[in-house]
């Protein structure tokens, strides 16, 4: 599928958490239901208390329905958020891994199973307090930018369609600025081969005028010419 222009400039967030919900949480289910068959394949059967493996969308409406709650991800707990903002604050930290689509994973789920989380203010500012800190981390990471990549592993979706518009006009400048380098190279080569083919010119040239210059000079001289004076 071909990338339009304003994709090319970034997605709305709402577009990025469209895309979040097809990703997989666990869920606890308050009924027995039946297998359900998606698109995406099969879920189920549920059976309480045994958790099971939903896409996000199908949690959320689940759980708005009060039919079940949802586990929290690991990754989004009170402690474990807390010792990502501190490596992450490290100095010459690299990013840490995350899911891809965290942050928007964390707002859906703070936005509609708050009851769920443990500690959620907390939880809150921890996030944001990661967001800026890695925020940070990419904008030194710009410094590093060449004509060829830019390094920097680990980057969330969020992260990514943030720096993309800045991160695309400025490679698009470097590339600019890389061929106009090697077309005033190429231009500078060229002169330098025409000077110097000029010169080389030159040279045979007055060469070949000293050779004429002593040839005539022989000719006109009577004891070259002729071995001397004929008595």
């Amino acid at each position: 599928m071909a990338i339009t222009s304003r994709q090319q400039e970034g997605f709305t967030m709402p577009e990025l958490e469209y895309m979040a919900q097809c990703e997989t949480v666990e869920i606890v289910p308050f009924y027995r239901m039946d297998r359900l068959e998606l698109v995406t394949g099969a879920v189920g059967p549920f059976r309480p208390p045994r958790k099971s493996e939903v896409p996000l969308w199908l949690a959320v409406m689940l759980k708005r329905t009060n039919r079940c709650r949802i586990v929290v991800p690991s990754w989004l707990t009170y402690h474990h958020l807390r010792e990502l903002c501190k490596k992450e604050e490290l100095p010459d930290s690299l990013f840490t891994k995350l899911p891809v689509h965290y942050i928007e994973i964390a707002h859906i789920l703070l936005t509609n199973a708050e009851d769920d989380l443990v500690e959620p203010q907390s939880i809150r500012r921890l996030l944001q307090d990661l967001r800026e800190v890695r925020q940070s981390k990419t904008r030194r990471g710009f410094e590093m930018l060449n004509s060829t990549q830019l390094q920097m592993d680990n980057l969330a979706a969020v992260e990514i369609n943030e720096i993309r518009p800045l991160f695309k006009h400025s490679f698009d400048m470097l590339r600019q600025l890389d061929d106009l380098a090697l077309a005033t190279e190429a231009a500078r080569n060229q002169q330098q081969q025409q000077q110097q083919m000029f010169l080389q010119d030159s040279q045979s040239q007055q060469i070949s005028q000293l050779d004429d210059d002593q040839l005539f000079s022989q000719m006109d001289d009577p004891y070259t010419a002729g071995g001397g004076y004929i008595r």
